[in-house]
């Protein structure tokens, strides 16, 4: 207290400091340096997770296309009913496949085999993996679990006929990165393999779909159009919708590169000419994916025939093939289609990309309501041409997203699927 005044005595400054804690205070509390810090490590930790989180599914599916392929292909040996030369049961084929690759554990006990001597035998295995994560246990996912079911089953008639359209980019980029010679090497596999394992020649025909800006069909073929406008050795179409009937469809005949690789080879049955075929192949052009399923759905038509028979009587096609495509509904027939890309639609010189990409999307929609499987690769792809792919595939299973590396190890998968699913049908 004052003793003059009889008022609280205030030290010198202390207003002045009271004033200035609020003024701090203040300035604290509108202060932002560091916010974009504290932001930018969230954004951060977010990208490491989506990325991560690519990665581990990436991986995944790599090793689930590695171990369906082995399933597939176990349970298809182990169900043969021919003579085994080497006198091992169906449970040791199938155990020998699965170690082979090195899955055996995978495989442990998780198998049936079922044997009749009336009907056949049925083998099933569902090899069961955990596949631990890189980064998704940022996340608390430590792991994946993946499960590849696969069965078979052989009676004692003879199976289903095959036929099998093959429909593959040869545009200018599959020049890169090995890219076309890898392509060559798994599709020669593919039709060896099925070709070889046909019990009689006309059981299983491949048709070879090469595919640019253009598909260029057999000399002769668009005489049988009876709506075809225009000339020139290569046609577009006007109705994408539609794929029966297809010889009464309004058509244009465009100009377009007649080198002898380019031609489509319906109804091969030969393995050496399939090969010789396929490693004529070169890479040129722009992508039209659309017309490259549209021709491949041609060949599934059973009114093309009269075109069939001209190529048959011209020996270009084996007398076998007389009366084919079957009908719709002919009973025992496998119908399947390998679509192939590692572009997208382009370059608008026939359609712009979402049109040609409509057009794509409704051939698929067609041959798939007929019956067709439809195995999809995206072949090094980019995100739009993935995309379309994963819209083509009959399922997800069907759908393939690879590498040079790795184009082999898919095309085996669709062999033993193809060859599995013959065996389904005489079920």
């Amino acid at each position: 207290m004052d003793a003059i005044t009889g008022q609280p005595r205030h030290s010198p400054g202390s207003g002045r400091q009271g004033k200035d804690l609020k003024g701090d205070l203040a300035i604290f509390a509108r202060a932002e340096d560091g916010t974009m810090a504290v932001f930018s490590l969230f954004v951060f930790v977010a990208m490491i997770l989506f990325g991560g989180l690519a990665v581990d599914m990436m991986r995944y599916e790599n090793e689930r296309i590695r171990l369906q392929g082995t399933a597939d292909r176990a349970v298809l040996a182990a169900t043969m009913l021919r003579e085994n030369v080497s006198g091992a049961t169906p449970e040791q084929i199938l155990r020998a496949y699965f170690a082979a690759d090195g899955y055996s554990e995978l495989l442990g006990n998780n198998f049936t085999i079922v044997d009749d001597p009336q009907e056949g035998r049925v083998v099933t295995a569902f090899p069961r993996a955990r596949i631990p994560s890189a980064f998704m246990s940022l996340a608390g996912v430590d792991s994946i679990d993946m499960i590849t079911p696969s069965r078979a089953a052989e009676t004692f008639q003879g199976g289903p006929d095959v036929e099998l359209v093959m429909v593959l980019d040869v545009s200018g980029s599959m020049n890169g990165q090995g890219k076309i010679d890898a392509m060559r090497d798994a599709a020669v596999e593919l039709t060896t393999s099925l070709l070889n394992d046909a019990e009689e020649v006309g059981d299983v025909g491949i048709t070879l779909v090469p595919y640019d800006t253009w598909v260029l069909p057999p000399a002769g073929f668009l005489n049988h159009f009876s709506n075809a406008a225009g000339s020139g050795a290569c046609n577009d179409w006007l109705l994408w919708s539609q794929i029966v009937g297809s010889l009464n469809l309004l058509t244009n005949r465009a100009n377009c590169n007649t080198a002898s690789w380019r031609t489509v080879r319906p109804y091969v049955s030969d393995p050496d000419l399939a090969t010789t075929y396929i490693n004529d192949l070169r890479a040129s052009g722009t992508t039209s994916i659309d017309l490259g399923i549209r021709y491949g759905a041609l060949f599934f038509d059973p009114t093309i025939r009269p075109a069939i028979s001209e190529l048959i009587a011209n020996h270009e096609i084996n007398p076998v093939f007389e009366g084919r495509p079957y009908d719709w509904d002919a009973p025992n027939v496998v119908r399947a289609l390998i679509l192939l890309t590692d572009g997208q639609n382009c370059c608008g010189e026939r359609y712009p990309e979402l049109v040609q990409n409509l057009n794509s999307e409704r051939v698929c929609d067609a041959l798939k309501d007929q019956g067709v499987l439809i195995y999809a690769i995206a072949y090094q792809a980019p995100s739009s041409g993935a995309a379309l792919m994963q819209d083509c595939a009959s399922s997800p299973s069907h759908y393939f997203n690879t590498t040079a590396d790795g184009i082999i190890d898919v095309f085996r998968g669709i062999t033993a699927s193809i060859q599995t699913q013959a065996l389904r049908l005489t079920l």
